[in-house]
């Protein structure tokens, strides 16, 4: 693997663990929300969660197939 090539790899991978972390603290922050009785702010924040989740579900995809051609 080229050094252009493992840190792409190297960032993409930090890039989705890091994304994971933030939509868990997002989890909590709409928990929070919800006991204040915040449901339109927790929906929002949970929405928001999802589209973290779907959008690491597409950076996995994009890293496997790096991989897959670089092997």
């Amino acid at each position: 693997m080229d050094s252009e090539m493992k840190k792409l790899d190297i960032l993409l991978d930090y890039t989705i663990n890091h994304n994971s972390e933030h939509a868990e603290e997002l989890k909590d922050l709409a928990q929070k929300a919800m006991e204040l009785g915040k449901t339109a702010a927790y929906d929002e924040l949970m929405r928001g969660v999802e589209q973290m989740n779907e959008a690491n579900e597409t950076l996995a995809s994009a890293l496997k197939k790096l991989r897959e051609q670089e092997g």
